[in-house]
Protein backbone atom coordinates (compact mmCIF):
# COMPACT_ATOMS: atom_id res chain seq x y z
CA UNK A 1 0.00 0.00 0.00
CA UNK A 2 2.88 2.30 0.77
CA UNK A 3 4.34 1.54 -2.47
CA UNK A 4 1.09 2.14 -4.45
CA UNK A 5 0.96 5.66 -2.55
CA UNK A 6 4.71 6.85 -3.64
CA UNK A 7 4.10 5.64 -7.24
CA UNK A 8 0.77 7.46 -6.98
CA UNK A 9 2.42 10.97 -5.72
CA UNK A 10 5.41 10.50 -7.95
CA UNK A 11 2.73 10.20 -10.72
CA UNK A 12 1.25 13.10 -10.18
CA UNK A 13 4.33 15.42 -9.78
CA UNK A 14 5.12 14.01 -13.38
CA UNK A 15 1.62 14.68 -14.92
CA UNK A 16 2.46 18.09 -13.20
CA UNK A 17 5.80 18.72 -14.71
CA UNK A 18 5.10 16.83 -18.20
CA UNK A 19 3.58 20.13 -19.75
CA UNK A 20 6.00 22.05 -18.76
CA UNK A 21 9.13 19.87 -19.78
CA UNK A 22 7.15 19.52 -22.90
CA UNK A 23 7.73 23.01 -23.39
CA UNK A 24 11.34 23.26 -22.60
CA UNK A 25 11.97 20.19 -24.75
CA UNK A 26 10.66 21.95 -28.20
CA UNK A 27 12.54 25.23 -27.24
CA UNK A 28 15.68 23.71 -27.22
CA UNK A 29 14.69 20.83 -29.95
CA UNK A 30 14.86 23.27 -32.80
CA UNK A 31 18.83 23.74 -32.72
CA UNK A 32 18.91 19.76 -32.09
CA UNK A 33 20.85 18.98 -34.56
CA UNK A 34 23.35 20.98 -34.91
CA UNK A 35 26.53 20.00 -32.41
CA UNK A 36 29.06 22.33 -32.92
CA UNK A 37 29.24 26.11 -32.25
CA UNK A 38 27.89 28.37 -35.56
CA UNK A 39 29.85 31.35 -36.62
CA UNK A 40 27.41 33.11 -39.40
CA UNK A 41 27.00 37.27 -40.56
CA UNK A 42 23.69 38.41 -41.51
CA UNK A 43 22.92 41.31 -43.79
CA UNK A 44 20.53 43.60 -42.17
CA UNK A 45 20.46 47.70 -43.22
CA UNK A 46 22.08 51.08 -41.67
CA UNK A 47 21.67 51.85 -38.16
CA UNK A 48 18.14 52.79 -37.32
CA UNK A 49 16.15 50.99 -40.14
CA UNK A 50 13.80 49.08 -39.23
CA UNK A 51 15.55 46.03 -40.97
CA UNK A 52 18.48 46.41 -38.51
CA UNK A 53 16.35 45.73 -35.67
CA UNK A 54 14.59 42.88 -36.74
CA UNK A 55 17.81 41.12 -37.52
CA UNK A 56 19.38 41.67 -34.15
CA UNK A 57 15.98 40.25 -32.41
CA UNK A 58 16.24 37.26 -35.04
CA UNK A 59 20.09 36.68 -34.50
CA UNK A 60 18.82 37.05 -30.15
CA UNK A 61 16.07 33.89 -31.34
CA UNK A 62 18.97 31.87 -32.86
CA UNK A 63 21.44 32.48 -30.58
CA UNK A 64 19.32 30.62 -27.97
CA UNK A 65 18.65 27.47 -29.94
CA UNK A 66 22.72 27.64 -31.93
CA UNK A 67 24.90 25.46 -29.63
CA UNK A 68 27.15 27.08 -27.26
CA UNK A 69 29.67 29.83 -27.90
CA UNK A 70 27.90 30.36 -31.58
CA UNK A 71 28.13 33.41 -33.13
CA UNK A 72 26.07 35.28 -35.22
CA UNK A 73 27.17 39.00 -36.39
CA UNK A 74 24.51 41.33 -37.71
CA UNK A 75 25.71 43.75 -40.24
CA UNK A 76 24.09 46.92 -40.32
CA UNK A 77 25.20 48.13 -44.18
CA UNK A 78 23.31 47.78 -47.46
CA UNK A 79 19.87 47.01 -47.68
CA UNK A 80 17.28 45.43 -50.24
CA UNK A 81 20.02 45.70 -53.24
CA UNK A 82 23.35 45.47 -51.79
CA UNK A 83 22.59 42.07 -49.71
CA UNK A 84 21.82 40.00 -52.44
CA UNK A 85 25.27 40.94 -53.80
CA UNK A 86 26.73 40.64 -50.26
CA UNK A 87 25.88 36.88 -49.80
CA UNK A 88 26.88 36.40 -53.38
CA UNK A 89 30.04 37.69 -52.85
CA UNK A 90 30.23 35.54 -49.34
CA UNK A 91 30.63 38.81 -47.70
CA UNK A 92 27.52 37.29 -45.72
CA UNK A 93 25.54 34.18 -44.98
CA UNK A 94 22.14 35.37 -45.41
CA UNK A 95 20.35 38.32 -44.23
CA UNK A 96 16.77 40.44 -44.72
CA UNK A 97 16.30 41.37 -48.61
CA UNK A 98 13.41 42.29 -50.97
CA UNK A 99 11.50 39.89 -53.01
CA UNK A 100 11.51 41.98 -56.30
CA UNK A 101 14.99 42.50 -55.67
CA UNK A 102 15.58 39.06 -55.83
CA UNK A 103 14.00 38.40 -59.08
CA UNK A 104 16.09 41.20 -60.21
CA UNK A 105 19.55 39.48 -58.84
CA UNK A 106 18.35 36.25 -59.93
CA UNK A 107 17.04 37.16 -63.40
CA UNK A 108 20.08 39.60 -63.67
CA UNK A 109 17.59 42.82 -64.61
CA UNK A 110 17.27 46.65 -63.45
CA UNK A 111 19.74 47.02 -61.11
CA UNK A 112 21.36 43.96 -61.42
CA UNK A 113 21.82 44.47 -65.40
CA UNK A 114 26.03 42.58 -65.62
CA UNK A 115 25.41 41.54 -61.97
CA UNK A 116 23.63 38.07 -62.13
CA UNK A 117 23.17 36.68 -58.74
CA UNK A 118 22.66 32.82 -58.86
CA UNK A 119 24.19 31.39 -56.31
CA UNK A 120 21.17 32.79 -53.77
CA UNK A 121 18.39 31.26 -52.19
CA UNK A 122 15.17 31.63 -50.51
CA UNK A 123 14.30 30.76 -47.08
CA UNK A 124 11.45 32.89 -45.51
CA UNK A 125 8.99 35.15 -47.70
CA UNK A 126 6.02 37.93 -46.53
CA UNK A 127 8.17 38.94 -42.92
CA UNK A 128 6.75 42.12 -43.50
CA UNK A 129 4.51 44.43 -45.83
CA UNK A 130 6.64 47.53 -47.32
CA UNK A 131 4.20 50.19 -49.01
CA UNK A 132 5.00 52.23 -52.22
CA UNK A 133 3.92 55.49 -51.10
CA UNK A 134 3.79 59.04 -53.21
CA UNK A 135 3.47 61.98 -50.99
CA UNK A 136 2.50 65.51 -51.76
CA UNK A 137 2.83 69.12 -49.76
CA UNK A 138 -1.17 70.26 -49.66
CA UNK A 139 0.15 73.80 -50.51
CA UNK A 140 1.39 72.53 -53.55
CA UNK A 141 -1.90 70.99 -53.97
CA UNK A 142 -3.82 73.97 -53.56
CA UNK A 143 -1.06 76.31 -55.13
CA UNK A 144 -1.25 74.44 -58.79
CA UNK A 145 -4.15 71.89 -58.69
CA UNK A 146 -1.84 69.26 -59.37
CA UNK A 147 -2.71 65.85 -57.02
CA UNK A 148 -1.01 63.03 -59.32
CA UNK A 149 1.98 62.39 -60.88
CA UNK A 150 0.45 61.97 -64.26
CA UNK A 151 -0.70 65.98 -64.18
CA UNK A 152 2.68 67.27 -63.16
CA UNK A 153 3.83 65.29 -66.17
CA UNK A 154 0.98 66.61 -68.52
CA UNK A 155 1.94 69.87 -67.27
CA UNK A 156 5.62 69.79 -67.34
CA UNK A 157 5.37 71.66 -64.19
CA UNK A 158 8.68 72.51 -62.11
CA UNK A 159 7.95 70.27 -59.15
CA UNK A 160 10.55 69.79 -56.42
CA UNK A 161 11.03 66.17 -56.48
CA UNK A 162 12.78 64.35 -53.22
CA UNK A 163 14.02 60.80 -52.45
CA UNK A 164 15.99 58.62 -51.14
CA UNK A 165 19.89 58.43 -52.71
CA UNK A 166 20.74 55.36 -55.21
CA UNK A 167 21.84 52.22 -53.64
CA UNK A 168 19.11 51.44 -51.74
CA UNK A 169 15.50 49.91 -53.68
CA UNK A 170 13.50 53.65 -53.40
CA UNK A 171 15.17 55.60 -55.94
CA UNK A 172 14.41 52.42 -58.67
CA UNK A 173 10.93 52.01 -57.28
CA UNK A 174 10.38 55.76 -58.02
CA UNK A 175 12.17 55.47 -61.58
CA UNK A 176 9.95 52.06 -62.85
CA UNK A 177 6.83 54.26 -61.39
CA UNK A 178 8.15 57.19 -63.75
CA UNK A 179 8.72 55.72 -66.69
CA UNK A 180 5.26 55.07 -66.68
CA UNK A 181 5.13 58.41 -67.76
CA UNK A 182 8.39 58.69 -70.11
CA UNK A 183 10.42 60.45 -67.87
CA UNK A 184 13.70 60.49 -66.17
CA UNK A 185 14.31 62.43 -62.51
CA UNK A 186 16.48 65.11 -64.90
CA UNK A 187 13.49 65.96 -66.11
CA UNK A 188 11.89 67.97 -63.06
CA UNK A 189 15.49 69.81 -63.36
CA UNK A 190 14.85 70.54 -67.19
CA UNK A 191 11.16 71.56 -66.58
CA UNK A 192 12.67 74.17 -64.01
CA UNK A 193 12.11 72.08 -60.90
CA UNK A 194 14.74 69.70 -58.85
CA UNK A 195 15.38 66.33 -57.93
CA UNK A 196 16.97 66.01 -54.76
CA UNK A 197 18.77 62.03 -53.20
CA UNK A 198 19.00 62.08 -49.27
CA UNK A 199 17.85 60.79 -46.08
CA UNK A 200 14.74 59.79 -44.75
CA UNK A 201 15.44 62.56 -41.53
CA UNK A 202 16.26 65.58 -44.84
CA UNK A 203 13.31 64.42 -46.66
CA UNK A 204 11.06 65.11 -43.63
CA UNK A 205 12.33 68.60 -43.13
CA UNK A 206 12.30 69.58 -46.49
CA UNK A 207 8.75 68.84 -47.13
CA UNK A 208 8.06 70.00 -43.82
CA UNK A 209 9.75 73.67 -44.43
CA UNK A 210 8.93 74.00 -48.38
CA UNK A 211 11.56 72.67 -49.65
CA UNK A 212 10.19 70.52 -51.60
CA UNK A 213 7.24 69.44 -53.19
CA UNK A 214 6.71 65.11 -53.19
CA UNK A 215 8.33 62.31 -52.14
CA UNK A 216 8.15 58.68 -53.82
CA UNK A 217 9.58 56.15 -50.79
CA UNK A 218 8.77 52.65 -49.83
CA UNK A 219 8.08 51.98 -45.68
CA UNK A 220 6.43 49.98 -43.11
CA UNK A 221 3.83 51.29 -41.26
CA UNK A 222 4.47 53.57 -38.48
CA UNK A 223 7.92 54.61 -40.30
CA UNK A 224 9.64 57.00 -38.22
CA UNK A 225 10.69 59.55 -40.44
CA UNK A 226 6.93 59.46 -42.83
CA UNK A 227 5.39 59.17 -39.20
CA UNK A 228 6.96 62.82 -38.21
CA UNK A 229 6.05 64.09 -41.64
CA UNK A 230 2.60 63.41 -41.70
CA UNK A 231 2.12 64.96 -38.12
CA UNK A 232 4.19 68.32 -38.39
CA UNK A 233 3.32 69.38 -42.02
CA UNK A 234 -0.19 69.20 -44.13
CA UNK A 235 0.52 66.34 -46.62
CA UNK A 236 -1.68 63.84 -49.14
CA UNK A 237 -0.90 60.44 -49.45
CA UNK A 238 -2.40 59.70 -52.84
CA UNK A 239 -2.96 56.02 -54.47
CA UNK A 240 -1.57 54.65 -57.57
CA UNK A 241 -3.25 54.39 -60.27
CA UNK A 242 -3.93 51.49 -62.17
CA UNK A 243 -1.76 51.44 -65.03
CA UNK A 244 1.06 52.74 -62.35
CA UNK A 245 0.25 49.41 -60.58
CA UNK A 246 0.66 47.72 -63.76
CA UNK A 247 3.95 48.78 -64.72
CA UNK A 248 5.21 47.76 -61.49
CA UNK A 249 3.86 44.45 -61.27
CA UNK A 250 5.63 43.66 -64.62
CA UNK A 251 9.16 44.69 -62.70
CA UNK A 252 8.20 42.10 -59.93
CA UNK A 253 6.26 44.38 -57.17
CA UNK A 254 2.67 42.90 -56.31
CA UNK A 255 -0.12 44.41 -55.63
CA UNK A 256 -1.27 45.44 -52.27
CA UNK A 257 -3.49 47.49 -50.54
CA UNK A 258 -2.41 50.16 -47.76
CA UNK A 259 -4.65 50.23 -44.41
CA UNK A 260 -6.12 53.57 -43.31
CA UNK A 261 -4.60 55.12 -40.70
CA UNK A 262 -1.25 53.44 -41.45
CA UNK A 263 -0.08 57.18 -41.01
CA UNK A 264 -1.98 60.32 -39.91
CA UNK A 265 -3.33 61.85 -42.32
CA UNK A 266 -3.51 58.62 -44.01
CA UNK A 267 -7.31 58.20 -43.86
CA UNK A 268 -8.61 56.55 -46.53
CA UNK A 269 -7.23 53.02 -47.93
CA UNK A 270 -4.71 53.15 -50.84
CA UNK A 271 -4.45 50.81 -53.65
CA UNK A 272 0.03 50.33 -53.84
CA UNK A 273 2.27 47.79 -54.48
CA UNK A 274 5.09 46.52 -52.20
CA UNK A 275 8.47 44.94 -53.27
CA UNK A 276 8.18 42.24 -50.47
CA UNK A 277 10.44 41.59 -47.49
CA UNK A 278 12.25 38.61 -47.51
CA UNK A 279 15.48 36.33 -45.88
CA UNK A 280 17.35 34.79 -47.84
CA UNK A 281 20.59 33.10 -47.78
CA UNK A 282 23.42 31.68 -49.35
CA UNK A 283 23.05 28.33 -51.58
CA UNK A 284 26.29 26.90 -49.35
CA UNK A 285 24.78 27.33 -46.19
CA UNK A 286 24.62 23.82 -45.00
CA UNK A 287 20.48 22.35 -45.29
CA UNK A 288 20.92 21.81 -41.13
CA UNK A 289 21.52 25.88 -40.83
CA UNK A 290 19.07 26.75 -43.19
CA UNK A 291 16.08 24.33 -41.56
CA UNK A 292 17.02 26.06 -37.98
CA UNK A 293 17.18 29.70 -38.90
CA UNK A 294 13.69 29.10 -40.95
CA UNK A 295 11.84 27.04 -38.13
CA UNK A 296 13.07 29.49 -35.50
CA UNK A 297 11.73 32.33 -37.35
CA UNK A 298 8.88 30.64 -38.48
CA UNK A 299 7.89 29.70 -35.12
CA UNK A 300 8.67 32.91 -33.22
CA UNK A 301 6.24 34.82 -35.14
CA UNK A 302 4.23 35.82 -31.78
CA UNK A 303 7.88 36.61 -30.36
CA UNK A 304 8.54 38.72 -32.73
CA UNK A 305 4.85 40.60 -33.78
CA UNK A 306 4.78 41.50 -30.17
CA UNK A 307 8.07 43.69 -30.10
CA UNK A 308 7.08 44.87 -33.57
CA UNK A 309 3.25 45.33 -35.00
CA UNK A 310 4.44 45.69 -38.57
CA UNK A 311 5.30 42.04 -38.38
CA UNK A 312 2.04 40.99 -37.14
CA UNK A 313 0.79 40.13 -40.66
CA UNK A 314 3.51 38.02 -41.06
CA UNK A 315 2.19 34.51 -42.23
CA UNK A 316 4.75 31.51 -42.08
CA UNK A 317 2.12 29.10 -43.70
CA UNK A 318 2.79 31.21 -46.81
CA UNK A 319 6.30 32.46 -46.40
CA UNK A 320 7.40 29.31 -48.96
CA UNK A 321 5.68 30.75 -51.77
CA UNK A 322 7.71 32.10 -54.99
CA UNK A 323 5.69 35.24 -55.48
CA UNK A 324 6.99 36.19 -51.76
CA UNK A 325 10.27 35.28 -52.10
CA UNK A 326 11.13 35.79 -55.76
CA UNK A 327 14.38 33.13 -55.62
CA UNK A 328 14.19 29.20 -55.67
CA UNK A 329 14.09 27.95 -51.72
CA UNK A 330 16.94 26.61 -50.09
CA UNK A 331 16.92 22.89 -49.50
CA UNK A 332 16.70 23.25 -45.60
CA UNK A 333 13.68 25.69 -45.89
CA UNK A 334 11.70 23.25 -48.10
CA UNK A 335 12.57 20.23 -45.39
CA UNK A 336 11.22 22.79 -43.43
CA UNK A 337 7.68 23.83 -45.03
CA UNK A 338 7.33 19.78 -45.92
CA UNK A 339 7.52 18.59 -42.88
CA UNK A 340 4.78 21.30 -41.59
CA UNK A 341 3.09 20.41 -44.65
CA UNK A 342 2.20 23.90 -46.16
CA UNK A 343 4.49 23.06 -49.01
CA UNK A 344 3.77 19.85 -50.98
Amino acid sequence: MRSLKIISVVTLILLFLFPILGLFTVSQSIGAELKDPVKLTFASQPLGGSWYVYASSIAQMLRKVFPKDSLIDVIPQSGGIGNPLLISQGKADFGISNSVTNKWAFDGSYFFKGKQVKNIRGLIGGLDVVYGVVILREDFIKETGLDTIEKIVSKKHPARFICKPPGSITPVFAEILLSEYGIKFADFKAWGGSSTFTTSEAITAALRDGRADFMIDLVPAGQPAVSELAMTTNVRFIPLMDKERTKLNEAGFESVVMAPNLFKRQQNELQTVTPGVTIICSENLPEELAYVITKTVCEGKEELSKRYSSLKNFDPSQAWKTEKIGLPLHPGAIKYYKEKGWMK
